[in-house]
């Protein structure tokens, strides 16, 4: 079966007319009552029944019929989908989010992207970071953000820097750790209890604040939290349920209640990862876009750390 027996079908049925319907379509009637034949021939049921005075669909016409028109309705969207990402009015794009970028590098490039190419539809793709290889590698993402260390080496795959970020200790002010220093060893808050969101809701979070105190040497105390968001882990710490553990970049100064803690965690790197051999023009330009916003991050980040240590 062929679209083109679809598209006579649905012209028959239209008209209940083989005559007009092959007016409609521009073929010869005979091609036309040729390619209904083959059609009913291959499922092996009649479609229509007709005489020299009317034309009719049999049952199974109209099961076929309904399921037609959507079928064809969906070719007709996908190939207008493809003539507007071919003049550049249109298009997908998907990104494969990270937590960690969710307060500002990823929304901005969104939000500028978006005004760029105002026709193109942008899919946010929520997956733990240890499934986004796998959906650039599928075709269900053009892009991802992935820590340093995640990032592959295959060379099927091109990465570049977004963000370089010193890692920071949200501590309550009523903690005696936060009271006697500006900067301490995360070895100092092995007994301390850290804020895991409920569920970790796939973000990844409890499994990067492990990762960081095992480099630490110990393993940490979690209570468990019912917000993901950033705000949710400052609400914690103000109720002194514990310790945060956060990129200098997404920290909050409107707490007074809380202090940022400089700790000797290695710097957080994140890289936003593509496959190398992808075509796609919208990955081309959001790529740049990127580029512009991450260094616009950096350079806060950087003043922000100096102010701190100074």
């Amino acid at each position: 079966m062929e679209l083109r027996h679809l598209r006579y079908f649905c012209a028959v049925v239209e008209t209940l007319n083989f005559s007009r319907a092959a007016e409609k379509l521009r073929v010869a009637q005979p091609a036309l009552s040729r390619q209904i034949r083959d059609l009913e021939n291959e499922l092996g049921v009649r479609l229509f029944d007709r005489n020299r005075v009317r034309v009719q669909l049999t049952d199974t016409g109209r099961t076929l019929a309904a399921h037609a028109a959507k079928i064809l309705a969906q070719v007709d969207i996908a190939l207008q989908s493809v003539r507007d990402t071919r003049d550049k009015v249109g298009g997908r794009l998907m990104i494969c989010n990270d937590w960690r970028l969710s307060f500002k590098l990823v929304p901005e490039s969104i939000a500028k992207f978006h005004a760029l190419r105002t026709g193109v539809e942008i899919e946010v793709v929520d997956l733990p970071s240890d499934q986004h290889l796998a959906a650039l590698r599928a075709g269900r993402a053009h892009i991802c953000f992935l820590r340093r260390d995640a990032v592959p080496t295959q060379a099927i795959f091109e990465s570049m820097v977004v963000l370089k970020s010193e890692i920071r200790l949200v501590v309550n002010n009523r903690q005696s750790l936060a009271r006697r220093c500006s900067f301490a060893k995360l070895a100092e808050f092995r007994d301390a209890t850290f804020i895991q969101p409920a569920d970790d809701y796939g973000t990844g979070y409890a499994k990067w604040v492990s990762q960081l105190c095992r480099l630490a040497g110990f393993a940490p105390i979690f209570v468990a939290h019912k917000s993901a968001s950033v705000g949710g882990l400052y609400a914690a710490v103000v109720a002194n349920l514990g310790v945060a553990v956060l990129p200098e970049y997404l920290c909050d100064r409107q707490y007074p209640q809380v202090r940022h803690v400089a700790s000797d965690c290695q710097p957080l790197e994140m890289h936003a990862v593509w496959l190398r051999d992808v075509t796609s023009q919208l990955l081309r330009e959001y790529l740049e876009i990127v580029r512009g916003c991450s260094a616009g991050v950096g350079v806060r980040d950087r003043e922000n750390c100096s102010a701190l240590q100074s």
